[in-house]
Protein backbone atom coordinates (compact mmCIF):
# COMPACT_ATOMS: atom_id res chain seq x y z
CA UNK A 1 0.00 0.00 0.00
CA UNK A 2 1.50 3.81 -0.62
CA UNK A 3 2.29 6.08 1.87
CA UNK A 4 3.63 9.90 1.85
CA UNK A 5 6.75 10.44 2.85
CA UNK A 6 7.70 13.95 3.81
CA UNK A 7 10.54 15.15 1.65
CA UNK A 8 10.75 19.16 2.59
CA UNK A 9 8.99 21.75 4.75
CA UNK A 10 8.83 25.33 4.52
CA UNK A 11 7.74 28.06 6.31
CA UNK A 12 6.46 31.62 4.58
CA UNK A 13 5.62 35.15 5.82
CA UNK A 14 3.83 37.26 3.33
CA UNK A 15 4.90 40.63 4.39
CA UNK A 16 3.20 44.02 3.38
CA UNK A 17 6.17 46.10 1.94
CA UNK A 18 3.81 49.13 1.08
CA UNK A 19 0.88 50.29 -0.59
CA UNK A 20 0.76 51.10 -4.71
CA UNK A 21 -0.21 54.01 -6.14
CA UNK A 22 -3.62 53.34 -5.95
CA UNK A 23 -3.19 51.91 -2.43
CA UNK A 24 -3.15 48.55 -2.99
CA UNK A 25 -0.98 46.47 -0.27
CA UNK A 26 2.13 45.68 -1.94
CA UNK A 27 3.35 42.38 -0.25
CA UNK A 28 7.01 40.56 -0.79
CA UNK A 29 7.28 37.01 0.93
CA UNK A 30 9.98 35.80 2.98
CA UNK A 31 11.12 32.41 3.49
CA UNK A 32 12.73 29.37 5.56
CA UNK A 33 13.22 25.64 4.36
CA UNK A 34 13.95 23.13 6.54
CA UNK A 35 11.00 23.61 8.72
CA UNK A 36 10.02 20.24 10.76
CA UNK A 37 7.52 18.45 9.36
CA UNK A 38 5.38 17.62 12.20
CA UNK A 39 5.37 21.08 13.62
CA UNK A 40 1.75 22.43 14.66
CA UNK A 41 0.24 25.28 13.29
CA UNK A 42 0.41 26.70 16.71
CA UNK A 43 4.04 26.38 16.63
CA UNK A 44 4.40 27.93 13.33
CA UNK A 45 1.93 30.89 14.18
CA UNK A 46 4.19 31.72 17.29
CA UNK A 47 7.68 32.08 15.44
CA UNK A 48 5.35 33.97 12.91
CA UNK A 49 4.81 36.03 15.88
CA UNK A 50 8.16 36.26 17.27
CA UNK A 51 9.31 36.97 13.83
CA UNK A 52 6.86 39.90 12.90
CA UNK A 53 8.29 41.48 16.37
CA UNK A 54 11.97 41.85 14.57
CA UNK A 55 10.25 43.07 11.52
CA UNK A 56 9.54 46.76 10.30
CA UNK A 57 6.78 45.61 8.58
CA UNK A 58 3.46 43.61 9.40
CA UNK A 59 2.72 39.85 8.27
CA UNK A 60 -0.83 39.21 5.66
CA UNK A 61 -0.21 35.48 5.48
CA UNK A 62 1.31 33.20 7.46
CA UNK A 63 2.10 29.77 4.94
CA UNK A 64 3.55 26.03 5.49
CA UNK A 65 4.05 24.27 3.10
CA UNK A 66 4.90 20.55 2.99
CA UNK A 67 6.80 18.63 0.05
CA UNK A 68 5.72 14.51 -0.03
CA UNK A 69 6.70 11.69 -1.47
CA UNK A 70 4.60 8.09 -2.62
CA UNK A 71 6.28 5.15 -1.41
Amino acid sequence: MAEYSNKSSRMALRVQTGTDGEGNPVLSTLSWSNVDASVTADNVDAVAGALENLLDVPVAEIQKADTDLVI
